[in-house]
């Protein structure tokens, strides 16, 4: 549950206790059940041998649409998204259970990761997904990348790129150090 860890210090790295974070960013950021959710389900379906009984298996998906009314993520445990995963504010975000994403992936509210007959999408590190915006097909993000909200993403995109627009082009390359 190490990457729960990262997960729910992105909400707010500078205050308190894991726990104390926890427990506000339950309440302030909705979204964050969600991600806690998946990262339990992770543990229950993709360890190696299985770890969850068939018993937690079968309370967590009777209790999966409840989570997902709440926090208004649709997020599987097959899903692939390493530690840092911060979901910000309620919405209809769903992410596919193929997609595979780095280190500290932040995705805003009404987001859609999809697939296409091709396949579904792979991010780098540190990515950015603006409010809105759609990424589909079998596409690679790249690390430090930036979607803009509303933006139709079904071309890759570099790293250290911002792509905006229906369909996404490309309208910023950027160094690390450009903020």
């Amino acid at each position: 549950l190490i990457n729960l860890e990262k997960d729910i210090r992105r909400y707010d790295s500078a205050s308190g206790s894991l726990w104390s974070i926890l427990i506000r960013g339950l309440y302030s950021h909705p979204s964050l059940a969600g991600v806690v959710y998946y990262r339990f389900g992770q543990v229950l379906f993709t360890s190696q041998g299985r770890r969850g009984s068939a018993l937690l298996r079968l309370l967590y998906k009777a209790l999966y649409p409840l989570v997902r009314l709440y926090s208004g993520v649709e997020l599987s445990p097959q899903a692939d998204i390493r530690p840092g995963l911060c979901i910000l504010h309620f919405g209809p975000t769903i992410i596919h259970p193929k997609t595979q994403a780095g280190d500290n992936l932040t995705v805003l509210h009404g987001v859609t990761i999809g697939t296409d007959r091709h396949g579904t999408p792979s991010f780098g590190h540190a990515v950015s997904i603006g409010t809105g915006a759609t990424i589909i097909g079998k596409i690679t993000i790249g690390d430090n990348a930036r979607i803009g909200a509303g933006a139709v993403v079904n071309r890759s995109v570099p790293a250290n790129c911002t792509a905006v627009g229906v369909p996404a082009r490309i309208i910023d390359r950027y160094d690390n150090e450009h903020p």
